[in-house]
């Protein structure tokens, strides 16, 4: 037992690593993604042991493992075991839990969907006892500091990356943190103290607490800077690089979220986005009276809080012209914005209620929001500069406020019918496009509508009144045939639909008769709520509405929808608009008659239910992100730096380049015997870094002359040596530290 308690490295330092993993299982337990995850860090702790254990004793490294394999599934199985129910032998937990998991491997290898979410606590177990386990034995059998305390830190960055919600995650991540350091610190003590024993030096037994305390100081200084150093989101260079970095995490997500569909907010635990790159026409649609968010704006205004717009209709779908992303500056309009007239410019101050969403939604022409975001833009040569969608660098969480400057269009029906009808290319190249073959009925009966109309204007009020008075609100709307196109059923067969049937109808009819259209989705205005003084907007506020293009004016809301109040503008428009108004022409019916005989239809098919497509956006660093890869980084360097000169000052050039090659010998296996001559020691150390060998015999023979023959202590050639030296040095204890797999991976 005395043997057992008086280890080199000291079972202080095993204190640290279970402050590492103790600060990423809790992590992990609190992200709730399903029940029972508090049994995941019992695994890492219990395997924590096991490995310390088994690299203490005199086992062979494979013998090891493989009782470190029999004793992780015996644990991890009893942790698992206990979560079945309790009528069940110990026979039939075994069963059980196997055919879950061969259920869940062939779901897998098949490309379907698991639900289990037991499966997903096993893998997590699994992961944690491979960790504890690792750490145990690099520690205990020998000291390698990176091998243990990378893989823990990975393991909690990533908890931290998928999670979304309000949980103080970073506070966990800044424990690791502190433990890390302090075991990095205590671990190059332990190597001193062997080294120091074995040369026979003496040393202060007290130094153990200076060390730990000075270490203690240093992380609390490290975490600080990190904390307060600039965000990745802020500096657009390491944004980009994140990006790239991060796609490989995405495909792993979508895998995630295949194989684990019934976490808490599903797998990766992250929120959905509302609006995605492509609107999915036609399924039903029934949404909750769930309240999203509450809007602070003038009244008197018809607002649509906008959150995406589509250009392109095809294949049943509408999908954005976005190409790029931009950063946008907190309060600031990028340059290049087209500037329309009749335009009335407002703030809005949003208070969303869904957490760890981040898409933004403003007032028609999005101009500015105040805080780090991206919008997604159309950047073609000549096109002026137009938000698609916008969304926030970091997810909003429940109750936070954002304040957006938009304008809001207050041009009147004489200016309308006035406006030019010479439209920009750009916009003709993009917003008249149909699919390459529209059924000609549709065409036909938008020229028909708009035959007596005078002006862009007069025809998409014409199309708008034709589509209120003839088209069915229904939210479970006959299912479009397959093969068929969306709008031409709904005109000429169904003749039922929701708001995106109606957008998408206006929007194709209007594009038919050479009108710029487009639709756009977000939220009607909501209910206005006097006592509050704010707009409220729930999720059955979901809606899509088509936007026409005016020369001078910009685009337009049109309001074609039968279950909303109609859009009235001013200068002679009518309060409301009256049945009359809404008639079919009687030209409509007298002259425009179709066979519907020319136009068989396929069989239907089932579609999915009604949904605006979600988005899986790409991962931008966090704002946390950016402090910590700028905190590691800096702890590295900092360590390094102290590594290879504390201890030197006061040195002579010759003799600081020679105290630095001894350091790297004992970094690299090869520390100086008492009974070598550093000639003779320089030729070990060179074995280990062939490529080194001419400057290290170099700085041999310089500090060999001036400590024996009279040679020149501050040669400045030393210096120069030491720096050829230095790289060659560092990859051979680069190759030493890295495992032989891992080498011939990379």
């Amino acid at each position: 037992m005395s043997r057992l308690t008086r280890t080199r490295e000291g079972w202080t330092t095993g204190l640290f690593v279970v402050g590492m993993l103790v600060a990423a299982g809790w992590a992990l337990v609190a992200t709730e993604w399903t029940e029972a995850l508090d049994i995941v860090p019992w695994a890492g702790i219990v395997g924590l042991v096991a490995g310390a254990l088994l690299g203490w004793s005199v086992l062979d490294g494979a013998v090891s493992h493989a009782f470190g394999a029999i004793y992780g599934l015996a644990w991890v199985g009893l942790l698992l075991g206990r979560q079945l129910p309790a009528g069940l032998s110990g026979k039939e937990r075994i069963i059980e839990l196997f055919t879950r998991l061969v259920d869940w491997i062939r779901v897998a290898v098949s490309g379907g969907t698991s639900g289990d979410a037991l499966i997903f606590i096993m893998l997590l177990s699994a992961v944690f006892w491979i960790l504890g386990y690792n750490a145990g034995w690099n520690t205990y059998r020998r000291l390698r500091v990176w091998r243990t305390v990378i893989p823990i830190g990975v393991a909690a960055l990533i908890i931290v990356y998928y999670y979304v919600g309000s949980a103080p995650l970073m506070a966990y991540l800044a424990l690791y943190l502190l433990f890390a350091l302090l075991y990095i610190a205590r671990s190059h003590l332990v190597e001193q103290e062997y080294t120091w024993q074995r040369e026979r030096v003496a040393y202060d037994p007290q130094l153990r607490l200076s060390v730990l305390r000075a270490g203690v100081i240093v992380a609390v200084i490290v975490l600080g800077l990190a904390w307060a150093a600039p965000s990745a989101a802020a500096v657009p260079r390491m944004l980009a690089s994140w990006r790239e970095f991060s796609k490989p995490m995405r495909v792993v997500r979508g895998e995630w979220k295949r194989l684990f569909s019934t976490l808490y907010g599903g797998p990766p635990p992250r929120a959905v986005e509302p609006f995605g790159r492509s609107l999915t026409l036609g399924g039903s649609r029934h949404l909750a009276d769930t309240l999203v968010m509450d809007v602070e704006a003038p009244r008197g205004n018809r607002y649509y809080w906008r959150g995406a717009v589509y250009g392109h209709y095809g294949d049943n779908k509408w999908t954005s012209l976005e190409q790029e992303r931009i950063q946008i500056i907190p309060g600031k309009q990028p340059p290049n914005m087209e500037q329309y007239e009749l335009r009335q410019p407002i703030t809005q101050t949003v208070t969303r209620y869904i957490p760890g969403q981040r898409t933004l939604v403003g007032a028609s022409q999005f101009r500015t929001v105040d805080r780090d975001a991206e919008g997604f833009v159309d950047l073609t040569v000549d096109v002026p500069l137009e938000y698609v969608r916008v969304f926030s660098i970091m997810p909003l969480d429940a109750g936070e406020q954002y304040r957006v400057t938009s304008e809001v269009s207050t041009v009147d029906k004489t200016s309308l019918r006035d406006a030019s009808t010479n439209y920009p290319e750009w916009v003709t190249q993009r917003y008249l496009q149909l699919p390459p073959a529209p059924p000609d009925r549709v065409r036909m009966l938008a020229e028909a509508i708009t035959a007596e109309a005078d002006t862009a204007f007069d025809k998409v009020i014409a199309i708008e009144r034709y589509l209120r008075l003839n088209i069915t609100y229904n939210l479970d709307p006959p299912l479009t045939p397959e093969g068929h196109d969306y709008v031409d059923f709904l005109l000429f067969d169904s003749q039922e639909d929701y708001c995106n049937g109606y957008a998408s109808a206006l929007a194709v009819m209007a594009r038919s008769v050479g009108i710029p259209a487009r639709v756009a989705v977000g939220y009607a205005q909501g209910e206005y709520d006097p006592g509050l003084g704010v707009f409220r907007v729930r999720k059955e506020n979901a809606h899509t509405w088509p936007e026409v293009y005016f020369p001078q004016y910009g685009w337009l809301e049109f309001e074609p929808t039968a279950s909303e109040t109609p859009l009235v503008r001013p200068e002679g428009a009518p309060d409301e608009v009256s049945e009359d108004d809404l008639r079919t022409p009687p030209w409509m019916e007298e002259e425009f008659q179709f066979d519907m005989s020319l136009y068989p239809f396929a069989g239907t098919d089932a579609a999915d239910d009604w949904e605006i497509e979600p988005i899986v956006p790409e991962r931008n660093a966090p704002l946390w992100i950016g402090a910590v890869v700028l905190g590691l980084v800096a702890l590295a360097g900092v360590v390094w730096w102290a590594l290879e000169n504390v201890g030197l000052w006061g040195m002579s050039p010759v003799e600081r380049a020679y105290a630095r090659l001894q350091r790297f010998g004992g970094w690299l296996g090869r520390p100086p015997r008492v009974s070598d001559t550093p000639s003779e020691w320089a030729g070990t150390v060179t074995a280990a870094a062939p490529e080194a060998g001419e400057p290290i015999s170099r700085i041999v023979d310089l500090y060999v002359q001036a400590r024996f023959a009279r040679g020149d202590m501050t040669d400045p050639e030393a210096r120069a040596a030491w720096r050829r030296a230095r790289p060659a040095l560092v990859r051979g204890w680069l190759r030493r530290i890295v495992p032989p797999a891992l080498r011939r991976v990379a």
